[in-house]
Formats: C-alpha cells, sequence, structure tokens
C-alpha cells in the first residue's frame, strides 16, 4: 500500500464500508476473501468468527490498509480507503493485532503513543479498562517499568492488553481486536471482553475471534467460511 500523491483531509472514523471485497496470496491461488460485505460505524459491536487461516486476520490488515484488496471496494466516510495517508486511516481504525507490537521503552510510553498530550491519570484509566493496572500498579517502576525489546519482559497477555490500553487512549472512532485474548485464560478472557464491549466510550467495535463472545456483548455476530460472510443459522453459499 502507498499514499496518494495528494491525500484527502484525515477521516473521522463515521462509517467504514467494504463491498465485494476479494483478496488472495497469489494470483493463482485460491481466494482467500470471495466477496465480503460489511458496515462498521460507532456505537456498533460486530463479532467475526471463523477458524484460523481462514482470511480473518487479512481483513483486518486491509480494513487499516496493509495491503489493498485484488477485487472489491472500501470506503470511510464515503472516501475509498485508497485516497487517505496510511496514517490518517490508522488514526481512525485502530487495529490491535493478536501480535500486539509494543516498543523497548516504558509501558508510559508504549501507551502513550496513541496520544503523546495525554495525563497520567488518563493513562491509568486506559490501562484500568483494558484490565491490565492492578499488575502494573503493583512493579516497582510502575508506568516507568521496561518492557524489553519487543516486549520481552512481559507475557504475551499482558502485551496484548497493554496494547489494548493503547487503542483505548487512541480515541479512535473505529477499533478492531484481532484475537485480544489469544493469550489469556478462558475466565479472564471472558471479563476482559465483557469489559471492553460493554465500554467502548462510543467506539465501533470489530472483534476477530475463533470463540464466540459472551452472551448480549455484540449487536450482530458473523462468521467467515470460504471466503464469505454469514450470519449464524444461515447456509453457505455453495
Amino acid at each position: 500500500a502507498a499514499d496518494p500523491p495528494r491525500p484527502l483531509p484525515a477521516p473521522r472514523g463515521d462509517l467504514l464500508r467494504v463491498r465485494g471485497l476479494r483478496a488472495r496470496y497469489a494470483a493463482d491461488s485460491p481466494w482467500v476473501l470471495d466477496g465480503i460485505d460489511l458496515d462498521l460505524r460507532p456505537g456498533r459491536r460486530v463479532a467475526l468468527l471463523g477458524p484460523s487461516g481462514g482470511g480473518k486476520s487479512t481483513l483486518a490488515h486491509l480494513l487499516v490498509r496493509f495491503r489493498d484488496p485484488d477485487e472489491g471496494g472500501i470506503t470511510l466516510d464515503g472516501h475509498d480507503l485508497r485516497d487517505y495517508a496510511q496514517d490518517d486511516v490508522r488514526r481512525a481504525i485502530c487495529l490491535v493485532d493478536q501480535h500486539a507490537h509494543l516498543f523497548a521503552t516504558t509501558i508510559r510510553a508504549n501507551v502513550a503513543l496513541a496520544r503523546p498530550d495525554a495525563t497520567e491519570p488518563e493513562i491509568v484509566d486506559a490501562l484500568r479498562r483494558a484490565r491490565v493496572w492492578d499488575w502494573i500498579a503493583g512493579l516497582p517502576g510502575g508506568l516507568d517499568t521496561h518492557v524489553g525489546e519487543h516486549g520481552a519482559r512481559v507475557s504475551g497477555g499482558q502485551r496484548q492488553r497493554i496494547a489494548l490500553a493503547r487503542a483505548f487512549l487512541s480515541g479512535a472512532r473505529l477499533v478492531i481486536l484481532d484475537e485480544p485474548t489469544a493469550h489469556l485464560d478462558p475466565a479472564t478472557a471472558r471479563e476482559l471482553l465483557t469489559d471492553v464491549l460493554g465500554d467502548t466510550s462510543g467506539a465501533g467495535i470489530l472483534l476477530i475471534t475463533h470463540a464466540p463472545p459472551p452472551p448480549g456483548t455484540v449487536d450482530q455476530i458473523l462468521h467467515l467460511e470460504a471466503g464469505r460472510l454469514r450470519e449464524p443459522g444461515e447456509r453457505s453459499a455453495p
């Protein structure tokens, strides 16, 4: 993906719309996404379920322009995603990837990357919402604890939740969570999802997961099967 010569002004993130999207890994390979239609707007919570390797993460990467679709289109606030600068897209649509990246600095600095002018109480609040503050508060260095190269000094679950706090702090109107509970035990995973989906400050949430979310936490559940989306109970197209 490349920035356009003259990018449009930064989008707000009022509506992300996907129509007829198709993508594959090579020109002669099968379609991993084969005609995807999807809408996401602030305040709406959508869960996308499917097996590992089924194209869920590919869709997430397309929605933040880590790559572009082979066919079909993605618009944000009525304009083609490719007409915006990539950084502006990723400020409006915040992706918390399952392989959350942390920089070799402190927890405070990693979270504040989302908004460098954030106050300490705002950073702490974001960490509380990500259910990781109690652990940080008990560390000798607290917020100023160094996470190590690529976050090597923290566990996978802690790394994921620090990245989630960064998304909360960003104030993005649309958030994509790609397997946010991958490194957590089932009880903690349920608690985290219940908190995240119940208190999103009005953000639109696309939850990408292999397991159903807690009951009552999302507005819509979609299954990705054979490159297409379907509602529960809807038969896959032949």
